[in-house]
């Protein structure tokens, strides 16, 4: 009994110090980790090099100046003469078949895609957390449940001792059976410290020892029917958004590649100076290219634009199959979830009834140790299951919400 005693007063002390941690709420959790993915980090530092190939294209179109300077040799009748030369070489590309638009227009879309992709990174956090956090309660819950059957299991065990309707047999039983509540209980609460750690690491919150969860009361998702549900869902599924832009993207390196076939003109000035000769020199130049012979890149480059566009259509098609039928199991899980929970708290109903009069039962002598226990394991049972359903239902509900947009 000692050591029911010092986990009594321990479990007093829990209950007192718990009131002083730091509760976080999955809303909390949630931002928290958002903000700090490191998922997340990493793509926006990835993100910034998109603005500066958007600058280099660009660039690349504007005039390019360059100092050039030569020296050559020439021969002629046994006489050889050095002529150098030093001056301001000005490229400027005057038609491109509208490249430079649709390398612009790409360069965008990349851009805008790219914050797609860290909301893609902020959700998976999201789904993380949510996960991690019904798991913690699930433990916390069912870490109570036990407590609260030892608490009482302790209580019939001194009263029936106190009025010695118990026989040596009978007090040895009892010992037993409150041991293993002990042992139970330091696993829940073992398996409850790492659910928390689990959230504190998926949120990448480290300096935070007080750190305790709030309790998520039950609640119905703002949509259930099926097609509601899966029409927002698809506006708020930045995979959706990210496939869509991908298509446009392969939109516009096709168009690129298309011109590739046309000319292109350019102009070249240049001033220099040469040292053997008085004055400044000009030389104006314009330019007209035009692929008509071995084009196969050109149109290989055509080509493969063209199979890459009809590769993210498919994907997105796909990737709208693969929504809705996650939005389909959502939906018919948490129906499921719901059922089997109202039937779960009927039946704990039913039990605990049944536990009531078994222990009046043993207190008159009515029954023996054997029979309460079995009308005991199936109430606690009955209890540990209901904290399951319970958490499990407002998994599937929390998951509904997140699907079709709504912030946990």
């Amino acid at each position: 009994m000692k050591k029911h005693i010092l986990l009594y007063l321990g479990l007093f002390y829990l209950g007192q110090t718990v009131t002083a941690q730091n509760i976080w709420s999955l809303k909390e959790c949630i931002a928290y980790g958002r903000a700090n993915s490191f998922e997340a980090s990493e793509i926006k530092i990835l993100n910034a090099s998109y603005k500066e190939d958007r600058k280099s294209i660009r660039a690349s179109y504007l005039p390019q100046y360059n100092l050039v300077a030569n020296g050559a040799f020439t021969a002629n009748n046994n006489t050889v003469a050095w002529n150098p030369n030093a001056g301001l070489e000005v490229n400027a590309l005057l038609y491109s078949g509208f490249r430079k638009k649709h390398e612009l227009q790409k360069a965008d879309l990349i851009i805008a895609q790219s914050q797609y992709n860290i909301a893609i990174a902020e959700n998976n956090v999201e789904m993380q957390v949510l996960y991690a956090y019904t798991e913690a309660l699930t433990k916390k819950g069912q870490y109570q449940v036990c407590i609260d059957f030892y608490e009482k299991t302790r209580q019939l065990y001194d009263e029936c001792s106190a009025s010695k309707l118990l026989s040596p047999a009978d007090g040895y039983f009892f010992e037993v059976l409150l041991q293993q509540d002990c042992q139970e209980i330091e696993s829940l609460e073992q398996q409850y410290a790492i659910a928390l750690l689990k959230i504190r690491q998926t949120i990448n919150l480290y300096d935070a020892p007080d750190f305790e969860i709030a309790e998520i009361p039950s609640f119905t998702p703002g949509y259930t029917t099926l097609d509601v549900a899966y029409s927002l869902a698809l506006l708020a599924d930045p995979g959706i958004s990210s496939n869509q832009l991908d298509i446009d993207i392969a939109r516009e390196s096709s168009r690129i590649a298309k011109t590739l076939l046309l000319p292109t003109v350019s102009l070249r000035y240049t001033p220099y100076y040469e040292l053997h000769k008085s004055g400044l020199q000009h030389y104006a130049g314009l330019q007209i290219s035009l692929p008509v012979f071995n084009r196969t890149v050109q149109k290989t480059a055509i080509e493969k634009a063209t199979i890459q566009g009809l590769f993210q259509e498919k994907q997105l098609d796909n990737q709208k199959e693969m929504l809705w039928n996650a939005v389909v199991l959502i939906i018919s899980e948490l129906k499921n979830r719901q059922s089997l929970y109202e039937i779960s708290l009927t039946t704990l109903k039913k039990s605990t009834r049944l536990l009531n009069d078994s222990e009046e039962k043993l207190k008159n002598k009515n029954t023996y140790p054997e029979a309460y226990l079995v009308v005991r394991n199936w109430n606690k049972q009955c209890a540990l299951d209901s904290v399951a359903l319970k958490y499990q239902t407002i998994t599937q509900a929390k998951l509904l919400d997140f699907y079709t947009g709504t912030t946990l």
